[in-house]
């Protein structure tokens, strides 16, 4: 995984929601990326780990120390 995709899941595992998302990473990390994009990062990262949904790919992220 990059960089990115840790971002998201460290920012969706502070309860930010998807569309928060993108104004977070561009404040703080200075990465301009639309919600579709997040969206479709999360789609690709989900199927990789064959989850279902948002709540079991942060299990799996907690387990693997990515959060």
């Amino acid at each position: 995984m990059e960089k990115l995709d840790f971002l998201i899941l460290k920012y969706l595992s502070k309860g930010l929601m998807i569309g928060e998302i993108s104004k977070y990473l561009k404040d703080d990390e200075a990465i301009v990326i639309s919600k579709s994009s997040i969206e479709k990062r999360l789609t690709t990262i989900r199927k990789i780990y064959n989850v279902k949904t948002l709540f079991h790919l942060a299990v799996i992220a907690k387990e693997k120390k990515w959060i």
